[in-house]
């Protein structure tokens, strides 16, 4: 029999575990897989290999997978390897503009089995396996005839085979109700354990309470002959104890409050306040475009209402004046000091806090936002307007910008408010042109 050679798939990605998991899903198909961490190295390995596929994130550091991509096309080696492109945004925009630069197929990020094996089949990377139905077993209806029992307890048996498609499909579902379970189990444990927290911070404030109360009060005298002393005034004590107790404990949350709602309306005023003015940026042909920058607000959506019409009056003024290239709009988002919790949510944290004591870093408004509220429909429309308006002369693209780490300070010693302060100024929308280079 003629050996088989396997087919090679080459993931491209800056994710470890975005890798791995990948890895594992494409070597069920029996693909031999290498892996690169960049579209640099991974034009490098191109250089003296060339696999049967392609799969290719969309955001990754230095070149991005879209520019990785027209370079794999306009190579004679590479261009006929089919090239998945897989990224986080789902919207009309980033898969139209994909295709246009030859990508064989675009899909989601979080990539399930089944999305893959179609994939590859539809490009015919691996065949396409027909189940075979199980044929139904029908009850006999004579006497059961009685078999000898072999000696050995393993001698006779045979273990039935199944295949792998009929363990999967049976495997696949118990494997997603046991994840839903598994969540509801983890939820329910931390509402446990929080209850518990505050019997258990209860029960401590409580026996402190008791504990100043025995040593403010006096000890009972021992009896005298009549007339018998009045007795200490135990009730007194207890109601005043319990009441400085109680003044404390709201001082110190009406404290807490007013630092945090101070620290929110700084930041708000300093956002709505630092909205960049309009600068010119020249071209390499000494023409003069004007670049615009927008910060958001923390939660704020990138393309809201306001930031589309602004879009919509700096590609006129493109238009107007001839601009022939690439609009490139890049989302930045700034990494917060967040305080919170998943249930409940996340906050700026309050300004005075040290930045090592955050509960999260990050902005998880922009990181769960919807496909939808990515790219909303008007942004679709509007991108669409213009490329049928200028027959192709001015194209728009909605560039990620990845977490910047630079003018943060360090952990040990910042406060959260000057965290926050860079942060904020990293969050928010900037307009580029990019002129298209003339021959």
């Amino acid at each position: 029999m003629l050996a088989v050679t396997a087919k090679r798939a080459l993931i491209v990605d800056d994710s470890k575990s975005a890798r791995v998991i990948l890895s594992r899903l494409l070597e069920k198909h029996d693909l031999m897989v290498d892996t690169r961490d960049s579209a640099e190295t991974a034009l490098l390995y191109l250089a003296d290999h060339v696999p049967d596929v392609i799969f290719m994130d969309h955001s990754m550091a230095g070149m991005d997978g879209l520019a990785a991509l027209e370079l794999i096309k306009s190579d004679p080696r590479t261009a006929s390897v089919p090239v998945l492109m897989y990224t986080s945004r789902e919207g009309g925009v980033y898969a139209d503009e994909a295709r246009s630069r030859g990508a064989d197929g675009v899909l989601a990020k979080q990539l399930a089995p089944g999305d893959i094996t179609r994939a590859l089949v539809g490009l015919r990377v691996i065949p396409e396996v027909a189940v075979t139905p199980t044929p139904p077993v029908s009850m006999p209806v004579t006497p059961p005839v009685m078999m000898p029992v072999p000696e050995s307890p393993d001698a006779g048996v045979v273990a039935p085979s199944l295949a792998t498609d009929t363990v999967r499909a049976v495997v696949e579902p118990l494997l997603s109700e046991h994840g839903v379970d598994v969540r509801r189990y983890v939820a329910a444990n931390l509402d446990a354990l929080g209850t518990r927290l505050v019997a258990d911070v209860t029960r401590e404030l409580t026996a402190s309470a008791r504990g100043v109360i025995a040593a403010l009060t006096p000890p009972r005298p021992e009896p005298l002959p009549p007339p018998e002393p009045p007795k200490p005034p135990y009730g007194w004590i207890v109601a005043t104890v319990f009441g400085a107790l109680l003044t404390v404990a709201l001082a110190v949350v009406a404290v807490r409050q007013h630092i945090e709602v101070e620290s929110l309306r700084a930041t708000v005023a300093r956002q709505a306040g630092a909205l960049a003015a309009p600068v010119a940026v020249s071209s390499t042909d000494g023409s003069v475009w004007p670049k615009e920058r927008y910060l958001l607000a923390y939660g704020e959506a990138p393309f809201a209402k306001t930031h589309i019409d602004a879009l919509g009056k700096w590609l006129e003024t493109l238009e107007r004046r001839g601009f022939v290239g690439t609009a490139q709009v890049t989302v930045s988002y700034g990494d917060y000091c967040l305080a919170g919790n998943p249930a409940e949510g996340y906050l700026p944290a309050p300004s005075n806090m040290p930045a090592s004591a955050c509960d999260l870093h990050g902005s998880p408004p922009d990181e769960n936002r919807s496909a939808e509220e990515r790219e909303p429909p008007a942004l679709a429309t509007l991108v669409r307007a213009v490329a049928q308006r200028t027959q192709g002369a001015v194209t728009v693209r909605i560039v990620d910008a990845p977490h910047s780490e630079t003018g943060y300070p360090p952990v040990a010693g910042a406060t959260a408010g000057a965290w926050n302060g860079i942060a904020a100024e990293h969050h928010g929308l900037e307009f580029v042109a990019l002129p298209r280079p003339t021959q």
